[in-house]
C-alpha cells in the first residue's frame, strides 16, 4: 500500500474527473473482486493526439510547475480478471483527463486493449497468452 504514495507513481488529474467518472470507475474495479478470483488492475497516463484546426494530428498537452510536469491528455485503466471457471476477462478503459459527466454510462470508455497497448508501449495481450489461451476481451457493445 506505501508503494502507492511515490510520487512516481501519481500524475495530474483534472480534479472532476478524478471525484466523478473516475472514482466510478475505481468503485467497479474494486467491486469485481467481489465476484473473480483475482482481479489484476494496471493504470496509466496516455497522451494521445488530436486534430487541430489546420487538420493535422498533434500531441499537444499542458505542463505545469517549475520542473514542467507534463499534464496528460487521458488515464487508461485495464482490468484483468481471472473467474473462477479459470476464464480470464479483460476490459479496458480510456478517459480524457478533463471533466466527464459521471452520468455516462463506464460502458462508453470501453476501447480494444490494442489502442491502449500502441498508444502506452505496454503488451498486456501477448504476457496473458502466456498464461491462458481462454482469454476473452470486452469492448463497447460486446459483453
Amino acid at each position: 500500500m506505501r508503494d502507492t504514495f511515490y510520487l512516481s507513481n501519481i500524475a495530474p488529474q483534472n480534479p472532476h474527473l478524478n471525484q466523478n467518472a473516475w472514482n466510478n470507475l475505481e468503485k467497479y474495479c474494486r467491486s469485481l473482486a467481489k465476484n473473480n478470483r483475482n482481479v489484476y488492475v494496471c493504470t496509466g497516463p496516455l497522451f494521445l493526439p488530436r486534430m487541430e484546426a489546420d487538420g493535422k494530428m498533434y500531441v499537444k498537452y499542458q505542463v505545469i510547475g517549475k520542473n514542467n510536469v507534463a499534464v496528460p491528455t487521458h488515464f487508461f485503466k485495464v482490468l484483468i480478471l481471472e473467474k473462477e471457471s479459470g476464464e480470464i476477462e479483460l476490459r479496458s478503459y480510456v478517459m480524457p483527463n478533463s471533466p466527464v459527466d459521471d452520468k455516462i454510462p463506464l460502458e462508453r470508455f470501453l476501447v480494444p486493449i490494442e489502442s491502449i497497448e500502441r498508444a502506452s508501449g505496454l503488451l498486456f495481450v501477448p504476457n496473458i497468452l502466456r498464461r491462458t489461451s481462454n482469454l476473452k476481451a470486452i469492448t463497447a457493445g460486446k459483453q
